[in-house]
């Protein structure tokens, strides 16, 4: 009934038109032409064209599933990038189909596990994972900072701020082992314009900061550095150097960002997602 190709095998208007027929009606619009979802979903969201699979009806493609290589927890992962079909082809088990050829080619290629996001609330997609396999592991949320009093943010540091380069910033990761979303995690922000500044002790990086005039990204101060402004003075160094009006915030189950958050009062943004595993053994 369905002819299923890897995404290397058809043009990027087929790709670019299943998507976003598949999203029509959708939860949360899908507004973006096709040489920026080509840009964004095969560049900074990691997503492989001979990983990704559409299927197609009758010479009509009519549904899609992305795949690209994620190994940000030094486990090699197969990211679910994006999943859509169209209205009419839902219920008829393509959905299922799709996972299958996109979970046998985890296999194939070594994975250890798969992986995807979904938005909480979305319950029919939710539970059809549930079915494939999948677990609810990480809670991801968004949250907005508007930047309106930029000199109350004040540090005992904020002299010792420099600007760094990503293998600088990346070399906190031998330190650091917090759980980070794929859209904080250095594979995603690697090839994007980004800003990075940092602190140094002793010609080592304690502290760390990826950020754009629109997201703050990444942020991280070593356990021996906490509570002494370090935090607070890598983010002045963002305001003051970017100037930004507002900046976009995600983070998954951390205690610490969370009330970090908080006190920098910002705003918790309606749509959250859930982060789901499943592990192939």
């Amino acid at each position: 009934m369905y002819e299923i190709k890897k995404c290397s095998k058809v043009t990027d208007s087929e790709i670019f038109k299943t998507f976003t027929d598949g999203f029509a009606d959708y939860m949360i619009q899908v507004e973006m032409d096709e040489k920026y979802f080509i840009n964004r979903f095969f560049g900074p969201e990691g997503n492989v064209r001979e990983l990704s699979f559409i299927a197609f009806k009758d010479d009509v493609p009519v549904g899609i599933t992305l795949g690209g290589i994620k190994e940000g927890e030094h486990v090699k992962t197969l990211r679910c990038g994006g999943m859509s079909l169209i209205p009419s082809e839902r219920g008829s088990g393509l959905a299922k189909t799709l996972m299958e050829y996109h979970e046998k080619e985890a296999r194939d290629i070594g994975c250890r596990q798969l992986f995807l996001e979904v938005i909480k609330g979305n319950d029919r997609a939710i539970n059809f994972y549930k079915k494939m396999g999948y677990e609810k592991v990480y809670d991801l949320n968004y949250r907005k900072w508007k930047i309106d009093s930029k000199n109350t943010i004040d540090s005992p540091v904020d002299d010792r701020v420099e600007e760094l380069a990503y293998e600088d910033i990346y070399s906190l990761r031998d330190t650091d082992y917090s759980h980070l979303p794929w859209q904080s995690d250095f594979p995603y922000f690697r090839n994007m314009e980004c800003n990075y500044y940092g602190i140094k002790e002793n010609g080592n990086i304690v502290a760390g900061i990826v950020a754009t005039d629109k997201r703050l990204i990444y942020l991280w101060v070593h356990p021996r550095y906490r509570m002494k402004g370090y935090g607070k003075a890598l983010l002045k160094k963002v305001i003051t150097e970017l100037e930004p009006e507002e900046l976009n915030v995600a983070y998954a189950n951390s205690s610490l960002v969370h009330t970090f958050c908080n006190y920098l009062n910002m705003k918790m943004e309606p749509i959250s997602q859930y982060e789901m595993y499943k592990w192939l053994i």
